[in-house]
């Protein structure tokens, strides 16, 4: 079922609020429930017929944040780690043994084992 159509200028109100709020057009969509799509659709439109005030979208704004998770790694190279992990792969490199969760990120998994890799080395 279709969504019922949203006069033009509610349309103009809603871009403004947008383009206004701080958050980026994608953030501020998902927060009100507006398809992306519709929206950007309603810009090209209003622009289309030379509603020429509608802000550019907010550049900073669409900079994914960026969350890096920190985890405390104690080395010591004359004991061995024999500790059991469970609901994870195991992973080991010389005689560290990291214990990888399911679920984290891959991300942040590859730039781990990078650093690791250097230090085993």
């Amino acid at each position: 079922m279709r969504s019922p159509r949203i006069p033009v200028e509610e349309q103009y109100r809603l871009i403004m609020e947008c383009r206004q709020s701080g958050l980026s057009d994608h953030q501020w969509c998902l927060n009100k429930g507006i398809n992306l799509g519709t929206f950007y659709n309603w810009v090209k439109r209003l622009r289309q017929n030379n509603c020429c005030d509608i802000p550019e979208r907010n550049q900073l704004a669409d900079r994914k944040v960026i969350q890096q998770e920190v985890a405390k790694i104690e080395m010591n190279a004359a004991t061995p780690i024999d500790f059991v992990c469970t609901n994870t792969m195991d992973l080991m490199i010389g005689n560290l043994k990291l214990c990888i969760p399911n679920g984290t990120d891959l991300v942040l998994l590859a730039q781990t084992i990078k650093i690791l890799a250097e230090y085993a080395c």
